[in-house]
């Protein structure tokens, strides 16, 4: 519990500013409720400053040595040797003996995470992810832990899994752009119209609605969020991008056939029957 004795620091000096309202104030001229707020805030901050100094860096650095390790386990099995192969074998033998199940696709770095941190899939996919990784980039075993720093850590790593892949943000981007052009039809009245913020007028926004018997949609809500605009507009992307790549295949697809045909009839006209 933090009690009213600490929640300011024996130095809250009467030098401390304070941002109010876009004025600056010092702690001696603002209200005491203020000055205590802001004494507790700064205070949480150099706990935390400290906090990532030592026992979050220490963490990492645990876990990235660690990593390095299944790492190096990894590498290890890929040279030729005898010594190799033992280690190919011992990693299947703890594996049966675990009782782990692996798809025949699964990656060897996958199996050996999950032999390591155990059954928190989340971990482990996102740990197999970094190291696979790192193994794409032909990281060398000792330059793992700073391979992991340098690209802004674990999440990050596994966010950035893809050269290819877009944060739903960018999917939202595109989206935005892309969904103008449809017209599915429209819908007004006075509820909605007094709802209008004319700077608004052009902008995407988001409906709750409830489908009916008829086809219809009785419009529910008008919800004010970019979050949810994002997710929605992110949602409609994917669902759009399955929709082009199904087309484009069986466009593909059309085509070979045609340019099959097409070689076929060629070849037909211009052969010769010798009697």
């Amino acid at each position: 519990m933090i009690t009213q004795t600490n929640l300011v620091s024996s130095n809250a000096s009467t030098n401390s500013t304070v941002v109010l309202n876009d004025t600056l104030v010092t702690a001696t001229t603002a209200t005491p409720v203020l000055a205590t707020t802001y004494a507790l805030i700064e205070r949480l901050v150099n706990e935390r400053e400290l906090w990532e100094q030592n026992a979050y860096k220490t963490s990492n650095d645990q876990l990235y040595a660690l990593l390095t390790q299944c790492y190096q386990y990894y590498q290890a099995m890929c040279i030729e040797g005898d010594e190799a192969k033992a280690l190919r074998e011992g990693l299947k033998d703890y594996i049966n003996l675990k009782g782990y199940v692996f798809s025949k696709s699964t990656h060897s770095i996958n199996r050996i995470v999950k032999c390591v941190f155990g059954i928190d899939r989340r971990r482990v996919s996102a740990y197999g992810i970094v190291l696979r990784s790192a193994l794409a980039k032909a990281t060398h075993v000792s330059d793992l832990a700073n391979f992991i720093r340098n690209n802004g850590g674990v999440e990050e790593i596994r966010l950035a899994k893809s050269s290819t892949a877009m944060s739903p943000k960018q999917k939202a981007q595109i989206a935005s752009s892309t969904v103008v052009v449809n017209d599915i039809g429209s819908f007004s009245s006075p509820t909605l119209s007094a709802q209008l913020d004319a700077g608004k007028i052009g902008t995407n926004t988001v409906l709750i609605g409830t489908w009916q018997s008829d086809g219809s949609i009785v419009i529910r809500a008008v919800v004010e969020s970019d979050t949810a605009l994002n997710a929605a507009l992110a949602a409609h992307y994917s669902s759009v991008k399955a929709d082009v790549a199904k087309k484009a295949s069986e466009s593909k697809q059309a085509e070979v056939e045609e340019a099959r045909q097409r070689l076929a009839a060629e070849a037909a006209a211009s052969a010769t029957v010798t009697l």
